[in-house]
This record gives structure tokens, sequence and C-alpha cells, in this order.
């Protein structure tokens, strides 16, 4: 199991916040999905066949921008 987090700068508010946790709760692999809206601190646990690169490029086609 890998725990990895995802700072995004334009999370604003409850429905798009909403709409990210759904989005990665359907890759396979993913376990548990945290967001915290006020920092944009992104927490996911998750095992293969999920990747970070997988749940980075999800959270950036939904049009996040990440934050390294």
């Amino acid at each position: 199991m890998e725990f990895e987090t995802i700072y995004v700068s334009n999370l604003t508010n409850e429905e798009q916040q909403h709409k990210l946790e759904q989005r990665l709760f359907t890759i396979d692999g993913v376990q548990k999905v945290c967001i915290n809206q006020r920092s944009g601190q992104i927490d996911i646990e998750f095992e293969t066949p999920a990747s970070l690169n997988n749940l980075e490029k999800e959270v950036y086609d939904l049009g996040f921008e990440i934050i390294n």
C-alpha cells in the first residue's frame, strides 16, 4: 500500500472536491481519498495498478493545477 499527497492550487468549492473524489475512486487500486479544500491537499492511499502518475494525470485532466 502506498500513500501520496498531491497539492493543487485551484480547488475552490465543495462541488469540485466531490467531483475530484469521485473521479479518483474510479481508478483501480485507490483505497482512500482525503481532500482538504482549504489547503488544496489531496491525500491518497492506493496500491497497484494505480500509480502516482495516473493519479496526477486524473487530477490534471479535471482542470486542477498541481503544485510541486
